[in-house]
């Protein structure tokens, strides 16, 4: 992508009302925009950044055996009423009435549609077990929208539904979650930690957060350093001592993805059932496995910038390689060089100076900046420097070619 020819708008200070590190810099880099209060739109930059960290979700959930599906955010109201969720959850809850008296929920989570929607194929208990899962829109109606785009009212999230026979079936899921989510972060980027936590409105048991800590998180973390073993404060341990006996410290973290054994809180009430292997009828048991994906993108721009801007990890990054050519006449050449291997670049082939060039490079978190000077291009090298280290070496071009294709 040539610079001259994107949709990139940097911009020198933080924009009025950003309260937030993430929000600052994804607003001043031009990878979002804000529509309204915890309303963003995606710019060009923001969606590759997005959509990496999608890329990298359906892999690792399509490697544990989800299926994906496509459901709509307009539920009937009916489907809230039947779940007794309707009038449970308040104002968060967004209701649309019509002229012709029908109601509508705009979808927070997808229970409601996802239970009813098993019984197509639930009848046996050989049709057991399976999970489905999404990545959708959600609208939650916070009073208060704030940190960027960690707490929104728009939003996008991956979330899965997991139907079984029994419950070893779905401990094993369960499981399965807690290992493909773990790679997920690991890959992202993001040194995400679980916790023990409360169920909420979600109902069921055994519910674990994954948590990344920060000083502007909003959830309290209870830590043991002798096990290991996390707490979400909320169901913290009799007199503040983990269960092995060491005492707990308390950090500040950010939760990142949600996972529950919701049983058969939503299958008993949607009548989602299947008959076992003596003939009995029962209800289906159920679990659920949410990551927020746009808190995820701004999760990782809170922890992962330093004085100058953003440092994308190389698996999210909207490019790899941020391209500046001060000779003037080699880095279209070098460009179609490095797009012709598959590589993202970024070619900043605007008329301005070096140092604006130097700075959007550090701004916007490209892994790679690759420079071009007359002086190191008479001997066939370039300057290379690893966004957030110090050092800068020369490089055969050759060699930046292949080092770059791994």
């Amino acid at each position: 992508m040539k610079y001259s020819q994107s949709f990139i708008k940097t911009k020198k200070e933080t924009p009025r009302g950003a309260n937030s590190i993430n929000q600052a810099l994804l607003e001043r880099g031009s990878f979002i925009y804000q529509v309204g209060s915890g309303i963003f739109a995606y710019l060009p930059l923001g969606y590759k950044v997005y959509e990496n960290i999608c890329r990298i979700v359906r892999e690792e959930l399509g490697a544990i055996g989800c299926q994906e599906v496509s459901l709509p955010v307009l539920h009937p109201s009916e489907l809230w009423k039947t779940s007794g969720r309707f009038e449970e959850i308040g104002d968060e809850l967004l209701k649309v009435n019509t002229s012709r008296e029908a109601e509508f929920v705009l979808a927070m989570t997808h229970e409601e549609v996802m239970t009813p929607m098993a019984k197509e194929k639930v009848s046996s208990f050989q049709d057991l077990p399976f999970t489905l899962n999404q990545i959708s829109k959600k609208i939650r109606y916070e009073a208060r929208p704030r940190g960027g785009m960690i707490r929104l009212r728009d939003f996008n999230m991956q979330d899965a539904y997991s139907f079984h026979a029994n419950d070893e079936q779905l401990d094993k899921t369960f499981d399965d979650f807690i290992d493909a989510y773990k790679k997920i972060f690991e890959r992202v980027g993001i040194k995400a930690i679980m916790v023990e936590a409360d169920s909420g409105m979600m109902g069921g048991k055994d519910s674990r957060e994954f948590m990344v800590i920060t000083p502007v998180g909003e959830d309290r973390i209870l830590l043991c350093d002798k096990c290991g073993k996390a707490f979400n404060a909320e169901v913290k341990p009799e007199n503040n001592k983990c269960t092995c006996g060491n005492d707990l410290k308390e950090e500040k973290g950010i939760e990142l993805a949600h996972i529950f054994k919701l049983r058969t809180k939503y299958s008993e009430k949607f009548g989602l059932n299947f008959t076992d292997e003596k003939g009995e009828s029962k209800p289906v048991i159920m679990g659920c496995y949410g990551i927020g994906l746009d808190r995820l993108v701004g999760a990782v721009a809170e922890t992962s910038n330093d004085e100058y801007g953003l440092i994308w990890p190389e698996n999210i990054a909207p490019a790899k390689v941020y391209l500046i050519d001060l000779e003037g006449s080699k880095g279209e050449e070098i460009y179609n060089q490095l797009t012709d291997l598959g590589i993202d670049v970024i070619f900043d082939d605007r008329e301005v100076s070096a140092g604006i060039k130097f700075s959007d490079a550090d701004l916007l978190g490209i892994p790679y900046r690759v420079v071009i000077s007359k002086k190191t291009i008479a001997e066939g090298k370039v300057e290379l420097k690893k966004r957030g280290e110090k050092e800068t070496i020369l490089t055969d071009v050759d060699n930046i070619l292949s080092d770059l294709r791994k």
